[in-house]
Parts: C-alpha cells; sequence; structure tokens
C-alpha cells in the first residue's frame, strides 16, 4: 500500500486522500458512507442521514442542477461531516485552509467521476447553497431540540415536516437518484 495517507472504504477499496482521481471513486462507499454518518454530529432527536440531506437538497433544485445538490456533501463519505462550528474553530487556529484543501481536491474526484465540473460556475453553486441552506433551516425546525439562537438569517423552512429515514432507504434513496440524473452510474464509471 502507498505511504500516502488512505481511508478504508465500506466495500473494502484504499481511497486516497492526496490525490484522488475519478477512478478512485466508488458510487456504492459513497451512497452508504453517506447514509451512515449522522448530520450535526449526531446531535440530533433521530438519527438524520448526510445522504437523506443531500436527498433533500437535490430534490428542490431545478432538474438541471440536481445532480450537483446530491454530489454537494459527497466529499463526507471519504472526510467526515465537519460541521460549521468545527470549521470556523479550524479557521481561527489556523488550519482551515487545510481542510478547505481536502475538501477541494476529494470533492474534484468526486465531481469528475460524475462527469462535472468543479468547482462549477457560481450561479450553480449559488442555487445549490440555497438549497442546501433552506435544508438547514427545515432541519433546525424538525430534529434539533430548541436552543440558542445561531445568528446570521436562514431561508424559510420547507412546508412540509422532515421524516428521518433509515440509513438503508437514505442509501437506496441516494442511489435511485443517482441512477436518474447520472444513468451511466455504477460502482466506478462516469456520469455522462
Amino acid at each position: 500500500m502507498t505511504s500516502h495517507p488512505w481511508i478504508q472504504t465500506a466495500q473494502g477499496r484504499a481511497f486516497p486522500l492526496l490525490g484522488a482521481t475519478a477512478s478512485d471513486v466508488d458510487w456504492l462507499d459513497v451512497a452508504e458512507s453517506l447514509a451512515k454518518i449522522c448530520r450535526f454530529n449526531g446531535h440530533t432527536t433521530h438519527f438524520y442521514s448526510v445522504a437523506q440531506h443531500c436527498v433533500l437538497v437535490a430534490d428542490m433544485l431545478e432538474p438541471d442542477l440536481r445532480l450537483h445538490g446530491l454530489l454537494h456533501d459527497a466529499h463526507e463519505a471519504y472526510i467526515g461531516d465537519h460541521t460549521t462550528p468545527l470549521k470556523s474553530a479550524l479557521k481561527t487556529l489556523g488550519a482551515g485552509d487545510a481542510m478547505d484543501a481536502l475538501e477541494m481536491a476529494v470533492d474534484t474526484a468526486i465531481h469528475a467521476a460524475a462527469g462535472l465540473e468543479y468547482p462549477q460556475p457560481t450561479y450553480i453553486r449559488a442555487q445549490v447553497k440555497l438549497a442546501d441552506l433552506t435544508a438547514l433551516s427545515t432541519e433546525r425546525r424538525d430534529l434539533l431540540r430548541t436552543g440558542p439562537e445561531w445568528g446570521g438569517q436562514l431561508p424559510a423552512p420547507l412546508p412540509t415536516t422532515i421524516k428521518p429515514w433509515p440509513w438503508t432507504k437514505a442509501m437506496e434513496a441516494w442511489l435511485d437518484r443517482l441512477g436518474r440524473w447520472c444513468p451511466n452510474a455504477n460502482r466506478r464509471s462516469a456520469c455522462p
């Protein structure tokens, strides 16, 4: 095995954390990992996965942007879900640039595997960010206990209530959407 840092994936593969390419991305690894990672570091009233969050974000977007929404947190399959407060603390301690670079490198490999440009054009990032913040607002209302004010302003939450899925359903929903929006996706092939 290489001397570079790597992580063993759910499918038993070695994913290089530095220098990953599209051929290193396994969609089953991504889906299973995202489905087993809980949002908000697990500080929710019920288990709620990153995969379900990605599906929620994607489903809010126009059809040509949905794949971008589905993949917006896909890097977390390989490097974990780092909360916004943690990222802020890392920046304060001088480690934020390193985390940003690692996230960018992994996102670049994932988006290349999906046949998508990364970083995305500004208008795509803006639409995905708005959907992500709308999901966050809805998740805060439906999945977190009442707590201190967060500061800043979030968009209005969705009118529907989030019902958390078991990880297996979240994985299936994520893979289903990947298959619809990226029809040639199998374990390792790129989307058209």
